[in-house]
C-alpha cells in the first residue's frame, strides 16, 4: 500500500473561530442574530455555542492526544476591548492561557485576530468603514502581540475580508445586512485599511521585542468558472467577479494601493509588503452564467460545477480545484502557503475521509511539483455554530450534543489523527 509523506516540521490541525465555539459573547453577531432570528437557517444562535471558553482547555488536550501540531484559533477583539480604549486584561490572560495550552499540548498556535465580527461600539460607528477603524484595529492588534507574540509566530490580520463584505453589505445575508453596492466598496477599503495597520502593528511590536512575525489574511479563493466553457457569455460574465473575488484584495497588498473598480489607485499606508505568507481557506469552485435578473450580483448565477460530488453544504468536491489554487496562487505572488481552512460539511461522516485523503494528496502533488506549502488545517475540530446556517451544516471531526457538550469524535477524527501522527497519507489512487 502506497503512502506519500508530507515534509518535517508541515503543520497540520484544526482551524476555529471564537464566536462559533466559545459562547458568551457580545458583539454584532450577537446582536445581529437576536434581532433577526429568521435569518439563521434552522433557528438557534452562539450564546452558548459549545462553550469552548469554559473548555478549551480540556479541548486542545484532546486535539493535542491526537498528534495535531497546530491550531488556529481567534481572538475575540469585543472581549479584549469591550468599550473603546479598554482592554480587558482577564480577557487577555484567557487568550493567553488559551496559547499556552496549545503549546503544552504540543500545537503550534496560529492566531486570527478578526474572524468576521466586531465590537458593537464599532459596528454602531460604521463597521468596517468607520474612519477610526484602522486605528482601533492597530491598536488592538498590538496590544494582542504584546501579551501573546512571545509564544505566537503566525499571525491572520482579517479572515476573509471579501467574504465578509459580499455578505453582510451587498447580499445582505450577514450583519448589518445592508444590499449596497457603494457600501460594500467602503468597507473593502476600510478592511485594506485595517489590515495595513494591523500589519504594521505586529511588525512593530514583534521587531521591538527581537522576534519575527509571519503575517497574512485568511484569503477565500473561490474560483469562479464559466459554466459553460464554449461560450463566449459565460466567459466574459465570471471574468470581472472571479477578479474581484479572488485576486483584487492581494493585489492590493502587493502594489499597496487600492485598485480599481474598488478604489483609483490611492496609496495606502503599510499596505506594500503587508504579507509574508498567504493564508488559504479553500473548499471549492463555482459555476457562473449570464443571469439578467441579478444585477447586484453583477449578472452572474452561482451555482456547483455540473458534474462533481456535493458536500452536505450543496459545494462541489474537488481536489483538483486545490492544487490549482496552490499552483496560481504560487504563481503570481511566489509567497509560501499556509491552507487556514479546508473542509466538507457532512452530515454522517460518510464523505470526510475520502475528501481529507484527496484533499491532503493535492496537497502532496503540489509540493512535489515545488511549492512551498507550509501546512494544512482542517475546518474544523468540532461541529459548531456556522454563521448563517445555524447548526445545520456540520464540518467537524467531533461532534457535540448540543444538550449535554459532549465531544463524540467521528470516524474521519481517527484518520486525520493517523495523518497526523505519520505526517503519511495513502496514495488517492488506492484511499479513492
Amino acid at each position: 500500500m502506497t503512502r506519500r509523506r508530507l515534509p518535517e516540521g508541515f503543520l497540520l490541525g484544526c482551524a476555529t473561530a471564537a464566536h462559533q465555539v466559545e459562547g458568551g459573547i457580545d458583539n454584532d453577531w450577537t446582536r445581529w442574530v437576536a434581532d433577526h432570528p429568521e435569518a439563521i437557517n434552522g433557528g438557534g444562535d452562539a450564546v452558548i455555542a459549545i462553550d469552548h471558553y469554559r473548555r478549551y482547555a480540556e479541548d486542545l488536550e484532546q486535539l493535542g492526544s491526537m498528534h495535531h501540531n497546530a491550531h488556529r484559533f481567534s481572538v475575540e477583539w469585543a472581549r479584549v476591548e469591550p468599550v473603546p480604549g479598554r482592554f480587558d486584561h482577564d480577557a487577555l490572560a484567557h487568550y493567553v492561557d488559551v496559547v499556552r495550552s496549545c503549546r503544552r499540548a504540543g500545537m503550534e498556535p496560529v492566531v486570527t485576530l478578526q474572524h468576521f465580527t466586531l465590537p458593537v461600539w464599532l459596528a454602531e460607528a460604521g463597521g468596517f468603514a468607520a474612519p477610526e477603524a484602522p486605528v482601533r484595529f492597530a491598536r488592538y492588534a498590538a496590544a494582542c502581540v504584546e501579551a501573546l507574540g512571545d509564544m505566537v509566530s503566525w499571525w491572520i490580520t482579517v479572515n476573509e475580508p471579501m467574504v465578509v463584505a459580499v455578505l453582510g453589505h451587498l447580499e445582505g445575508l450577514w450583519p448589518p445586512g445592508e444590499r449596497s453596492l457603494p457600501r460594500t466598496l467602503a468597507a473593502l477599503r476600510g478592511l485594506l485599511r485595517m489590515h495595513a495597520a494591523a500589519a504594521e502593528a505586529i511588525t512593530t511590536v514583534s521587531r521591538s521585542h527581537g522576534r519575527q512575525a509571519q503575517i497574512s489574511i485568511a484569503h477565500h479563493e473561490r474560483r469562479l468558472v464559466p459554466r459553460n466553457a464554449a461560450s463566449r457569455v459565460d466567459r466574459a460574465i465570471a471574468k470581472v467577479p472571479d477578479f474581484l473575488f479572488n485576486r483584487w484584495f492581494l493585489r492590493c497588498c502587493v502594489t499597496g494601493r487600492v485598485l480599481r473598480p474598488v478604489g483609483n489607485g490611492q496609496a495606502v499606508p503599510g499596505l506594500a509588503g503587508s504579507l509574508t505568507y498567504l493564508g488559504l481557506n479553500h473548499y471549492t469552485s463555482e459555476a457562473v452564467s449570464l443571469d439578467l435578473g441579478a444585477p447586484g450580483m453583477l449578472f452572474a448565477r452561482h451555482e456547483a460545477v455540473p458534474g462533481l460530488p456535493l458536500s452536505g453544504a450543496g459545494w462541489a468536491i474537488d481536489a483538483v480545484a486545490l492544487r490549482t489554487a496552490l499552483t496560481d496562487l504560487t504563481r503570481e505572488f511566489g509567497l509560501p502557503i499556509l491552507i487556514t481552512e479546508n473542509g466538507v460539511s457532512d452530515d454522517h461522516d460518510e464523505m470526510r475521509p475520502t475528501f481529507l485523503r484527496d484533499h491532503l494528496n493535492a496537497v502532496v502533488d503540489a509540493i512535489d511539483a515545488g511549492i512551498d506549502v507550509r501546512g494544512y488545517l482542517y475546518w474544523t475540530a468540532w461541529d459548531n455554530f456556522e454563521w448563517a446556517e445555524g447548526y445545520t451544516q456540520r464540518f467537524g471531526l467531533f461532534s457535540v450534543d448540543r444538550d449535554t457538550q459532549e465531544r463524540i469524535a467521528k470516524p474521519s477524527a481517527a484518520l486525520f489523527a493517523e495523518i497526523c501522527r505519520t505526517h503519511e497519507v495513502f496514495d488517492a489512487l488506492i484511499a479513492g
